[in-house]
């Protein structure tokens, strides 16, 4: 039996595992009891992430587009037809016609040579990753690892659902608020002795989890509007307890959050004024408070606001308050400064240029804009119009049945690379298992078309640097909608989180759920003269769908929760955040109907 170290592909928290080997068959794994941030735990996916090996949707070879359908071809003439078409496109229309969007699951390596592809190669500045789509390369006064939790005394928790996106960075925010008389405590969750006294723990969100449930103080908002609550903590701390900086800039913020109205704060969140004003004194009396946010700040409205509010709690805090980000992909943290342009289109951006034909042609390496965007009717007609579409995925797509080429990808196990996790942390690792089909490297397959091209390959092994947090006065919050439901497409315990693509090429995981659902309050469902377990409709401007009600109390009522993997994306509309390029997937208006 043979067993070798390599890293989870799934979620930024990077845990370690041995792939476990016999006779050539990769048949499970084991926890690593020695990685430094794991140490010896696994969630569902790190236990069940071997099984993406066995997939029947993986890519085996290379694919063409012949007579309306793609047929197996060689490498050598694929890569060469490929090349081929995107130097007459770069030549007929100019590089800013070409557009590269990538997903932030590939390594280090595979970025960087990306990059430079862009670059060098092509000569386009327009290449952006997933990572933009919910990660914030923002340095912050005192940027907090995960290690700092032991160490925080009070711990806040805002549009992040740990227990799904990031399990054993959630498990182990729980151990450390374990109640006094559980100490000293062995925990199952973390095989270590939790020492000292328990942190406190306040969480921001629109849904009761196993992390409100360990919470002291548990702050309901409305879907979408959970990025309000952050402004409305940051005046109560200047104006209630007098936080001040002797910035300059510091006068036009406190100006601007003097304007702002609590019966709009709260109308608009959701959230009441005696529970901010807990939050508010819990952070003033602390030693160490720590932070933890995540994408859901940034997926629904006021994303720019939450941004605002977060940098200036941590420079009105500098000294105390620790600041750290969750991760939802493997790469996240790397990927987000080496394939984000300064000059070019973001990944949203990217996809409007190519609806209105500023972009000719698009590069998807494992990434899939039906499965990640809204409005889906616009994203299919984008990619139909596009004179060329080259993908390299390790699995099957939708977005694929507009690619003139699609390429196989090595899974992680099945390569050498790096990624860099929630920490900062670059972890390398070895080529765990050998494909058992032909795979070229990324970079491999990116030099065979820059050979065509014309031009040489330069990857430069360099991250970006960080951005610092600074004031900011976008407050400006948007109105909940005055009727009907408000949708949040989120994540679902303890299966369905992450990119659905891994979810559901993963046999456990994938048997889990038959299709797709949406929570309902009982006092809504009674109202839509359902019951529990009957289908409704749902409408949108962008689309409708019709899936099966579960009950759930804990809801807001006139609120609705659906998990992102059943293509739920179809019923959010094409809009971005215009200062961080981020879909609005929380919060969508939507109708229930009686089907």
């Amino acid at each position: 039996m043979k067993q070798t170290f390599t890293i989870c592909p799934h979620c930024g928290c990077g845990c370690g595992l041995y792939l476990v080997q016999q006779d050539g068959w990769t048949g499970g794994v084991t926890a690593s009891q020695e990685h430094y941030f794991s140490a010896g735990q696994l969630c569902a996916r790190g236990w069940t992430g071997y099984q993406l090996l066995w997939s029947p949707l993986r890519i085996k070879t290379p694919l063409y587009k012949k007579n309306g359908g793609l047929v197996p071809i060689g490498y050598d003439k694929g890569l060469e037809s490929a090349g081929k078409k995107l130097k007459s496109i770069k030549e007929k229309h100019g590089p800013q016609s070409i557009g590269i969007i990538t997903s932030s699951r590939l390594t280090v390596e595979e970025a960087q040579a990306l990059c430079s592809f862009a670059k060098d190669i092509l000569e386009t500045p327009n290449y952006d990753s997933a990572a933009r789509l919910g990660y914030l390369p923002v340095e912050f006064p005192k940027t907090a690892v995960a290690a700092d939790i032991s160490g925080a005394d009070l711990i806040i928790v805002l549009g992040a659902s740990l227990m799904e996106e990031n399990p054993v960075l959630g498990a182990r925010v729980v151990s450390a608020c374990k109640p006094e008389a559980d100490r000293p405590y062995q925990s199952a969750d973390l095989s270590h002795v939790i020492a000292g006294k328990p942190a406190r723990l306040a969480v921001m969100d629109s849904r009761k989890s196993a992390l409100t449930d360990a919470a002291e103080l548990f702050l309901k908002t409305i879907p979408g509007h959970e990025a309000g609550a952050l402004p409305a903590l940051l005046k109560v701390m200047v104006e209630k307890y007098q936080l001040e900086s002797k910035d300059p800039a510091f006068r036009k913020v406190k100006e601007s959050l003097a304007k702002m109205s609590w019966e709009n704060l709260l109308s608009v969140t959701g959230l009441v004024l005696p529970g901010l004003e807990q939050l508010g004194a819990m952070l003033a009396s602390a030693k160490a408070p720590l932070v933890i946010f995540g994408r859901s700040l940034f997926t629904g409205h006021d994303a720019a606001a939450a941004r605002s509010a977060l940098a200036g709690l941590s420079l009105l805090l500098p000294e105390k308050l620790s600041v750290l980000q969750t991760a939802a992909a493997a790469n996240d943290w790397g990927c987000a400064r080496i394939l984000t342009s300064d000059k070019g289109q973001s990944y949203t951006e990217m996809m409007e240029s190519l609806g209105s034909g500023k972009i000719k042609t698009l590069l998807l390496v494992g990434e899939d804009p039906l499965k990640t965007l809204g409005g889906k009717e616009g994203v299919s007609q984008a990619l139909a119009q596009a004179e060329l579409v080259v993908a390299f995925d390790h699995f099957a797509s939708e977005s694929h049945q507009y690619a003139e080429a699609v390429f196989p990808l090595a899974l992680s196990f099945e390569k050498e690379g790096s990624f860099c996790n929630l920490d900062g942390r670059r972890q390398k690792f070895e080529q765990a298992v050998k494909p058992d089909f032909e795979v070229m490297s990324l970079e491999e397959s990116l030099k065979a078309m820059a050979s065509v091209i014309g031009g040489k390959l330069d990857p430069k092994d360099e991250l970006k640097p960080l951005v610092p947090a600074g004031w900011d006065t976008a407050f400006n919050l948007s109105k909940a909608a005055p009727q009907g439901y408000l949708l949040e497409l989120g994540t679902a315990y303890p299966h369905l989180y992450g990119d659905d693509q891994l979810t559901f090429n993963s046999y456990h995981l994938a048997r889990e759920f038959a299709g797709g659902f949406v929570e309902l309050h009982p006092d809504d469902i009674k109202e839509l003269g359902v019951r529990a377990g009957w289908k409704v409709k749902i409408l949108s401007a962008a689309g409708s769908l019709v899936v099966t009600t579960r009950s759930n109390p804990d809801l807001i009522k006139k609120t609705a929760f659906m998990p992102a993997h059943f293509g739920g994306n179809l019923l959010a509309l094409a809009k971005a955040n215009h200062h961080l390029k981020t879909p609005q997937l929380r919060g969508i208006a939507v109708k229930i109907e009686k089907t």
